[in-house]
Order: structure tokens, then C-alpha cells, then sequence
């Protein structure tokens, strides 16, 4: 039986219904669909994310993946992160911990879950302050609540800063904004009330509102949402049974009932002339992993995320424009581990508060020139881990307190300018500047270690140096159906407060972190041969430097300890294709494929296969409408990808240094989704989608988080299916 909470109070029913029937709707001429839209005008359809404000796909400095809501309902994606697992260059890898389904990109997987990308939601980060990452667990977004998804991938540090390694990812909740000044694109409102059930005991309900009165636009959504898991028996993943003695690794024991997850979500966005706001409430129950697998219910992590943004937008002529936000981030986990026994206990509560300001001014001196600079400013005020593991039998383990000292906040500032020039018509040439600096800050801890009497430590990350950061494009317009462009981009990574508090307090002779860093190189062909058939190549070449690895060991008094370390190098060379075609009316195809290949540059080690990298990746959409009748299939392919290499383990040869668990084989998965519009009458709509269609066994490879058990690797969900029903007015 499920322990989540499932209840709803009535007054969150009486408030949002009362809303959503009270709410006034007024009709505009509606605008082109992008489904109707040839592959030659969808390239001139324009996106804000990659400079902040709106440029043509085909004229932005980096290669670039638009998802709209037609995509997302027409292919019936089901959940965040079916969207992601369908966007070229990334791939999933699902180990079963808090932190949900964590993406590899471009031939690099972190264990951090997503911390090589940022997410926005409607432009405000869904950063968690202690990991400095963007776990899916903080960003339940329900898929009918999205507008567009922009995907910039390349380096975007120059605009963005610290965390856009690999790309920036942007979910609109609301149209309006499109272009950042509360202009409606002579867009309807649009508004829906619909219902899920399916696979894995899925139970979804979504609610959204949609007006404008006048100068006042707003978007309302709410959703519950609420699953049993992935159930899979223990017996496939565990290699010898015997490392698990107080479990019953057979067949009857699995992972049902132990991965259980529930979400409530709420956005609010609202726009009133040239001011805009953003507010969303994220809560998600989930059932997790970790270490070993869980002795009765399952571990639990409990996510609370609020994020607030208030800003203000003008145009004062077409010389000039500006954006000025404030962004109020609040995450707090609270865990309870499930091991060994019914009585266990063992408890961990993660928090952060943080403020951010920036103000962007964009300038158009002379047409063929555009300047954007801004000024950056932001501050984890409130960052703490305490956690309370004394069934565990270690000492070093209980009634500990880590934390951010008063008044030393965690200060990012910067400034940044990127300017664009023509020089002539078929050439454009991007060039920016970032100047990040991270001050001093001091962290402290209260150790019990299993005593009455705290141990106070306090210690300072001094990595202070002020980072520069470029940026380089050129773009070549060979004729207004092929553009060729040069990119070359940096980025960095700081380390999080969390790596730190490992580092400097419990482990002080460590020593302070660098910041990762990486460059990529990348060429980018585009070319729209007729209006129905289009393609986009890339070739890149990414280095990373000063990577930060989790290192273990077992310490003089017995004592299992970790911290990090700046021990990896590595270079990624590959190359990337995809073809959209519409041979017949109303039948479209794309197909997608990824070659990567990642060398691990550290002294030692690099005739060894660097793991979690699949060398081939590809993805399949087709789809075909008719009338109010539509038919899609997906498909994705992810090969073979190898686990983690630790050098401490000794071989009978007398080497050091092998394999934990078993390579895992690569996997195509198929889905297909059925949508049918205007049942009955206008606006009612039915889907059933239907998810890994041929029952396709999918294996991810075991990692330090699940060594201990999962050593032939974790395993995905079966073949499953949702079937939702809705009114959309």
C-alpha cells in the first residue's frame, strides 16, 4: 500500500475550480500553427533564450532544438523527462536515487544529477543551492502545462554564467511573454481540464487558466500527480546474492512499492503592461535508493521548491530596450533512509535560500549592430546539511551540522557584453565577454560524532580569482536556405556547497575546489533543400579540465569517508545529423543520430573506455494527421555504455584498478500515441500513449550510489501505457 500522501483538501478543489469557472476569456484571431508551418518558415521562427531576446532559429550563435506544445501533445509525451530523452545529444540514466532521472549530454554524464545544464521555467532558474544542480525532482512540471521548450546547446556561460556547460534548457508555462514584452502573438487563451491513468498505477489530474483583461495577461496551472514506480525484480540486477545477506534476492522481491513518487505542482505568470511575474510551488514525494536497496517501504526524500521572479521589460524605441528582474529560489529535502531492519532510523534535511538580481540592457546603434550587456548579482544566504545516522552504527555519522556561517553569504557577481555585426549581408559575427567572480565565503560545522560534545569547524573556499569567460561565432549565410556557422564557446562548473562542506570540513587536508571548465568547437550546417525537407549537421570537439570526481576510501579508524577531488580530463569528439521531411501532406518524419567518442586525458588512463558514454545514439518521430485524428511514433536508440573504473581495487596480478558491475547492452525503444480531437463536440479531446511498445529490456549501468547491489545495473520501466482525457477551451 502506498505511504506517500495522497490526499487532496478540499479548499485547494474549491479555489481552483472557483477560479478556473469565474475566469473570463477574450478571442483573437488565431495565429499560424506550427505544424502548418513548411520546414523552411520554421526556421524563421524566432526564440528568446539564447540572447534574451528573440532571434531566428536559423541566426542564433548555437545549435539549437525548439519543442512546441503541438510536438508534446501530438507525440503524447507523458512526463518531463520523456521530452528530454527525446531531444538530440541526450540520453538517461535512471539509478534509482533522490535526485530523479539524471541526462548525459554530448557523450558526458555527471552523477550530479543535471548539473552540466540550466533549466529555466519561464526564464527563472530551478536551481538547487546545495548541489548547485537542476534535479527533475525540483521541476515537476506536468507536460500540459508547457507552451515551447527551447534547448540552446553549446556554451552559454557568456550570457548565463556559472552551470551552462553544456546548454541552457527554457520551459514556457505561458505565451505571452514570447518575445519578453507582454505581446500575445494574437494568440487565444487557451485553456484546460484534464485527467490521467495508466501503467505503474499513474493517476494525473491538470488544471489551466488562461485571460487577459486589457493590459493584464496571466496562465494558471496546477497539477497532481502520483505513481507506484518502476517494477522490476531485484533478482535481475543483483550479480551474487550473497553480498545482500538480510535480503530475500528472488524473484517475489522488487522494486514495487519502494519507488513510489507524488507531485503537486503550481505555477502562476502574469504580465501588466511592461511588469511580468513568475511564481511556482514544487512538491515532490519520492521514493528512492541508495547505497543498497530498501528493507520495507523505501527511502523517502521529500522536495519543497518556491520560486519567485518580478521584473520589469521596456522598449523605449528600436534603438534601445532593457530587463530588469529580481529571483527569489527557496529548495529544502528532508530524507528518511529505510535500511537493514524495520526499526532503522536515519534521517538527512538539506536547505537553501538564495536572491538574485540582474538587469540586461540590449542596444541597436545602426542596423546592422546590436549590443547586449548586463550586470549580474546573486546570493545563497541560507545553505545547511544536517543529518542523523545512527543505526548505522558509525559514529562520524550521527547528529551533524553543516552549514553556511552567518553573514557570509555565497556571492556570484558579474558582467558580461556580447556584441552582433554584419558586415555585410551574408555574414554575421558574434563575439562576448563574461567577468565572473565568486568571493570568499566561510562554512562551518557542529560535529557530534556520536558524543554530547559538538566538535565547531570552520573553514574558508578561497577560489576567488575572477573568471573570464569568451565567446566566438561566426555565421555565414549562403543563401536564405543554407547557413553555415563556426562556434567556439567556454564554460564553467564552480563547486557546489555541498562538495565543499565534504571537502573543507570533513575532510580538510583536501583542500579547496576549482571550477570545471570546457571549451567546444563546433560547426553547424543547416539547409532547407525544398520547403519539406530540411537538415542540420554538426561536428564538435568538446575539452573538459578540472572535472570533479567522488573519491572513497577507508580511513585509519575504519571509517568509510568521501570528498572530491580535481582529478579529470577528457575530450569529446563527435558528430551530429538530423533530417526533417514532409514527403506527403500532413506525414512528417525526423531522424536524428549522434557519433561521440570521449577519451579520458589523465595519465594512466587512456586506453580505458570512459564510462556512462554511449558511443551511437538516434532518435525517431513520425507522425500523421488527419482531420481530428493523429498517429506518432518515437523511437530511441542508446548503445552499449560501460561502468564506473576504481582504482583502489587491487587485481590478482597484482594491478590496481578494475570495473565495478558488468557492461550494459544498448537499447531501442518504440513508442506510439493515438490522439483524437473533438470527441462529441468541440475541445474534448482523448490520447493513449503507449511507451516502450515492443517491451525492450533497458539496462543503465551501476554507479558508486548503487555498487554495493545493483552490479549487473538498474533496470527501466516495461512496456506501459497512459491514457488521459480533456477539455481544451
Amino acid at each position: 500500500m502506498c505511504r506517500l500522501n495522497r490526499r487532496v483538501k478540499t479548499k485547494w478543489w474549491v479555489l481552483f475550480l472557483l477560479f478556473f469557472v469565474l475566469s473570463t476569456f477574450i478571442f483573437a484571431e488565431e495565429e499560424k500553427d506550427l505544424l502548418d508551418m513548411t520546414l523552411e518558415e520554421l526556421m524563421n521562427v524566432k526564440i528568446t533564450t539564447a540572447a534574451r531576446t528573440p532571434e531566428k532559429i536559423g541566426e542564433i550563435p548555437a545549435s539549437v532544438v525548439l519543442i512546441t506544445r503541438e510536438d508534446i501533445e501530438i507525440y503524447g509525451y507523458r512526463t518531463l523527462d520523456k521530452i528530454l530523452e527525446n531531444i538530440p545529444g541526450l540520453y538517461p540514466i535512471n539509478n534509482y536515487d533522490e535526485g530523479g532521472i539524471n541526462f548525459g549530454v554530448r557523450g558526458f554524464w555527471s552523477g550530479v544529477p543535471n548539473d552540466n545544464m540550466i533549466i529555466f521555467v519561464n526564464d527563472v532558474p530551478q536551481v538547487n543551492n546545495i548541489s548547485s544542480n537542476y534535479p527533475l525532482t525540483n521541476i515537476s512540471v506536468p507536460v500540459e502545462a508547457i507552451d515551447r521548450i527551447e534547448i540552446i546547446r553549446g556554451p552559454m556561460s557568456v550570457i548565463y554564467g556559472n552551470g551552462a556547460f553544456y546548454g541552457v534548457i527554457n520551459i514556457f508555462t505561458n505565451n505571452f511573454s514570447r518575445d519578453g514584452y507582454n505581446e500575445r502573438n494574437n494568440e487565444k487563451p487557451f485553456n484546460i481540464i484534464s485527467g490521467s491513468f495508466g501503467s505503474e498505477q499513474i493517476k494525473r489530474l491538470f488544471v489551466r487558466s488562461e485571460g487577459n483583461r486589457k493590459d493584464f495577461n496571466y496562465v494558471l496551472n496546477f497539477s497532481l500527480y502520483d505513481t507506484y514506480g518502476i517494477n522490476q525484480p531485484l533478482s535481475k540486477m543483483v550479480a551474487d546474492p550473497s553480498i545482500l545477506p538480510f535480503f530475500d534476492v528472488s524473484e517475489d522481491q522488487s522494486t514495487g512499492g519502494r519507488l513510489e513518487n507524488s507531485e503537486k505542482y503550481f505555477n502562476f505568470s502574469g504580465a501588466f503592461r511592461n511588469f511580468y511575474i513568475n511564481l511556482s510551488y514544487n512538491e515532490d514525494e519520492r521514493e528512492f535508493y541508495y547505497l543498497i536497496p530498501s528493507f520495507s517501504n523505501g527511502n523517502q526524500n521529500k522536495n519543497n521548491s518556491t520560486n519567485i521572479s518580478f521584473g520589469y521589460k521596456k522598449k523605449f524605441s528600436s534603438k534601445i530596450a532593457i530587463d530588469g528582474r529580481f529571483n527569489y529560489l527557496k529548495n529544502r529535502d528532508w530524507q528518511k533512509y529505510d535500511f537493514f531492519s524495520e526499526d532503522f532510523y536515519g534521517i538527512q534535511q538539506l536547505e537553501s535560500c538564495a536572491w538574485e538580481t540582474e538587469f540586461n540592457a540590449f542596444f541597436y546603434p545602426i542596423d546592422n549592430l546590436d549590443i547586449k550587456t548586463g550586470l549580474y548579482y546573486g546570493a545563497v544566504f541560507n545553505a545547511s546539511t544536517m543529518y542523523d545516522l545512527p543505526s548505522f552504527g558509525t559514529s562520524s555519522l550521527e547528529n551533524n551540522y553543516l552549514y553556511l556561517e552567518n553573514k557570509k553569504n555565497i556571492v556570484t557577481r558579474a558582467v558580461f557584453t556580447q556584441v552582433n555585426y554584419r558586415p555585410t549581408s551574408k555574414w554575421k559575427i558574434i563575439a562576448g565577454l563574461r567577468l565572473e567572480q565568486m568571493p570568499i565565503y566561510s562554512l562551518g560545522a557542529n560535529l557530534a560524532g556520536g558524543t554530547d560534545d559538538y566538535l565547531v569547524v570552520s573553514k574558508i573556499y578561497d577560489q576567488d580569482e575572477i573568471e573570464i569567460i569568451p565567446r566566438f561565432a561566426a555565421i555565414y549565410t549562403i543563401s536564405k536556405n543554407h547557413i553555415c556557422k563556426l562556434l567556439y564557446g567556454q564554460a564553467i562548473n564552480r563547486p557546489s556547497f555541498f562538495q565543499n562542506t565534504l571537502n573543507l570540513l570533513l575532510e580538510p587536508s583536501k583542500g579547496s575546489l576549482k571550477p570545471e571548465s570546457i571549451q567546444t568547437l563546433e560547426l553547424n550546417y543547416i539547409s532547407s533543400l525544398t520547403p519539406n525537407f530540411t537538415f542540420n549537421a554538426s561536428i564538435f570537439r568538446n575539452t573538459l579540465e578540472n572535472l570533479i570526481t567522488r573519491v572513497g576510501e577507508i580511513n585509519e579508524n575504519g571509517d568509510y569517508v568521501t570528498w572530491s577531488a580535481n582529478a579529470g580530463k577528457m575530450v569529446t569528439q563527435g558528430a551530429e545529423l538530423t533530417i526533417n521531411t514532409e514527403p506527403i501532406e500532413n506525414f512528417r518524419i525526423e531522424l536524428s543520430g549522434t557519433y561521440q567518442e570521449t577519451k579520458d586525458k589523465r595519465p594512466g588512463y587512456e586506453n580505458i573506455e570512459v564510462a556512462y558514454s554511449p558511443k551511437l545514439l538516434g532518435y525517431l518521430k513520425a507522425s500523421y494527421r488527419i482531420n481530428n485524428f493523429s498517429l506518432a511514433l518515437t523511437g530511441n536508440y542508446v548503445s552499449a555504455m560501460e561502468t564506473f573504473w576504481d582504482e583502489s581495487i587491487s587485481n590478482d596480478d597484482g594491478s590496481t584498478g578494475n570495473r565495478i558491475g558488468e557492461l550494459v547492452d544498448g537499447y531501442f525503444l518504440l513508442g506510439a500515441n493515438l490522439r483524437i480531437e473533438n470527441i462529441f463536440t468541440k475541445g474534448i479531446y482523448l490520447n493513449l500513449r503507449i511507451s516502450n511498445l515492443l517491451n525492450e529490456g533497458i539496462r543503465f549501468p551501476v554507479f558508486t550510489n548503487n555498487s554495493d547491489w545493483a552490479t549487473k545495473g538498474t533496470l527501466g520501466s516495461g512496456r506501459t501505457f497512459m491514457l488521459s482525457l480533456g477539455l481544451n477551451f
